[in-house]
């Protein structure tokens, strides 16, 4: 292929390319807070370098991302752009049906935030009730968990949001983006039952990242997403063999 992301193809590119592949990956993000020191695209910097890293083990094309998902939890904070899950489920199936049209042969519906995660395995369920299609998966790259150890922000909240593991992944792609003299230190304590129903993140922390950011490091970064890629790569290849 001429070239793995399909952006930058032109549309007979484009044909070719989908003959030539062994899916097509859609990475799904956020327009979301990530505290004072990371910008709003953070999810998207992130899953579309996943991605993009990912098809170029694996023989796969990239689509231009679905950069809004479902935030609910960080609705309020400046910036946050949150679509129901119902609207995140139709904007999936009509961008997969538009593939299908093209003759796509795989989908791979990439998770760049993990709010999605359940809209993903929805409209999966959906197109396949609806058209039989077997074609579409939804993966969300894994992190070997003896990557942990690297961690010096008490779990969970160095993994939680905007923390430690997220601000090490930004400083390995994009250092430019990532403003660390702004990073802050909070560990908030949420209700018990907050596994259990809606928390809107406000009420329990002021910068709405969580951890401390300032224990980030390109060096960690770079192993972590290392390991995501190793994972997307290893699950595309199981599920869809050479």
């Amino acid at each position: 292929m001429k070239d793995v992301y399909a952006g930058n193809l032109t549309s007979p590119e484009f044909a070719k390319a989908v003959k030539e592949c062994k899916a097509v990956i859609l990475p799904i993000g956020s327009c979301e807070q990530h505290g004072h020191h990371m910008p709003l695209d953070t999810d998207n910097l992130i899953g579309s370098y996943l991605a993009m890293e990912t098809a170029k083990r694996c023989h796969c094309l990239v689509m231009p991302a679905i950069n809004y998902g479902q935030v609910w939890s960080a609705r309020k904070f400046p910036g946050t752009i949150a679509l129901s899950t119902n609207t995140l489920i139709s904007i999936i199936k009509e961008v997969v049906i538009s593939l299908q049209s093209h003759h796509v042969r795989n989908i791979i519906l990439l998770a760049g935030h993990n709010g999605n995660s359940n809209a993903l395995k929805e409209a999966a369920r959906q197109l396949l009730d609806e058209y039989q299609w077997e074609n579409v998966w939804y993966l969300c790259a894994e992190i070997d968990s003896s990557l942990m150890k690297l961690m010096e922000t008490p779990i969970p909240c160095g993994c939680v949001h905007a923390g430690e593991m997220e601000t090490s992944m930004l400083l390995a792609i994009r250092p430019d983006l990532v403003h660390m003299e702004r990073a802050t230190a909070e560990f908030p304590t949420l209700p018990q039952d907050a596994k259990y129903r809606p928390v809107s993140w406000e009420h329990y922390i002021e910068s709405g990242s969580f951890g401390d950011g300032g224990k980030a490091t390109a060096e960690k970064g770079k192993a972590l997403l290392e390991s995501s890629i190793q994972s997307a790569v290893r699950l595309i290849n199981e599920i869809i063999p050479d």
